[in-house]
């Protein structure tokens, strides 16, 4: 199951290969942990320009943010059968707001949490309402907290 990076702009500069190796490495377990190894997404890394753009022109928010999520199917949480063994969509993360929100957090982890919260929004997840939001949230923090495999 590919877990594909594409690094632009100015985060070429912010990020080495053992950065986004262990980001793309938390993907595929939290793939892995929901039955999903065989569905696929696309990291992408990138600067506050490129996402302000996504941002202003996808959710009319003009501003940067740090992740935004566009799936290529909808679907209704991870268990919808139609999320098995597809192309589920981009996950985009700025990693200068990334850097700036780390809040004493080691970039690599703020990097991983928030593609695993990219990708709960491409299985249909959103946190606008509580009930939703308290969902959300529980599904994050248990693929966070997925051991990684030792490397090879």
């Amino acid at each position: 199951m590919p877990v594909d990076t594409v690094v632009r702009g100015r985060a070429r500069d912010a990020l080495d290969a053992a950065t986004r190796r262990r980001v793309a490495a938390r993907l595929r377990a939290a793939l892995r942990r929901l039955d999903r190894a065989r569905s696929s997404a696309t990291l992408v890394f990138t600067d506050d320009d490129e996402i302000r753009t996504l941002n202003r022109d996808y959710r009319k928010h003009d501003r940067a943010t740090d992740v935004l999520s566009f799936h290529l199917q909808e679907l209704r949480g991870e268990g919808d059968p139609a999320g098995d063994g597809i192309a589920l969509g981009d996950i985009v993360i700025s990693v200068e707001t990334a850097r700036r929100r780390a809040h004493g957090r080691r970039l690599v982890a703020e990097l991983e949490r928030l593609a695993v919260h990219g990708l709960c929004h491409l299985f249909g997840h959103d946190h606008q309402k509580k009930a939703e939001a308290t969902v959300m949230f529980a599904l994050e923090r248990r693929l966070r907290r997925l051991p990684l495999p030792a490397r090879r």
